[in-house]
């Protein structure tokens, strides 16, 4: 199944980023973020989506395409308010501190 991923251009990650932002408005109704990471498969987006309040997934289901603009997607659900205490909006995960620092 990886596979598929594995071949084929890609698109800019900026360009990509921006599209699956766009698209994620058709995924859910909850907050969410694309961010960019990578694995033992390499790298890939992974779409956030904080879950419903009574703790079912926020994704709908007839969204789940595997390949976007040439990326592998991951999707990920995630508690309520996980995005806006570990997540910029760029994308990009906050600094966080030590208690002792």
């Amino acid at each position: 199944m990886a596979n598929i991923c594995f071949s084929g251009p890609k698109a800019p990650k900026d360009e990509a980023r921006k599209a699956l932002m766009e698209k994620g408005i058709e995924v859910t109704d909850n907050r969410y973020i694309v961010s960019f990471e990578s694995d033992d498969t390499g790298s890939h987006m992974v779409l956030r989506v904080e879950r419903n309040l009574d703790g079912t997934s926020g994704i709908r289901k007839e969204f789940m395409e595997t390949k976007f603009m040439g990326w592998r997607v991951v999707y990920m659900n995630v508690p309520d308010d996980y995005i806006k205490w570990f997540f910029n909006d760029s994308g990009t995960r906050k600094v966080t501190q030590f208690a002792n620092e």
